[in-house]
């Protein structure tokens, strides 16, 4: 995948085709062409990029696996409560 995935501390909130592809456990051309069959999560467009939620794809790939889904409202993200 060619990604240097043991650099970064976490998976960002928001990944390009590359990242999310990697995150997902498949190559970018898999991806693409799956997410363009729409058997994959939808991206959003911001300017020129086309971007995938981690928590999207988080959900997508618990499904695959017949995990639990969360139900009621989505814990509250306190990775910033070191800096407040």
């Amino acid at each position: 995948m060619g990604l240097p995935l043991e650099n970064l501390p976490d998976w960002p909130a928001r990944m390009g085709e590359d990242l999310a592809a990697a995150f997902v456990g498949v190559s970018k051309t898999t991806f693409r062409e799956r997410w363009q069959a729409k058997s994959y999560p939808q991206p959003v467009r911001e300017g020129g990029r086309i971007l995938w939620s981690r928590r999207q794809l988080e959900r997508f790939v618990d499904a695959q696996f017949n995990l639990p889904q969360p139900s009621g409202p989505e814990p509250e993200d306190d990775t910033w409560a070191d800096f407040k």
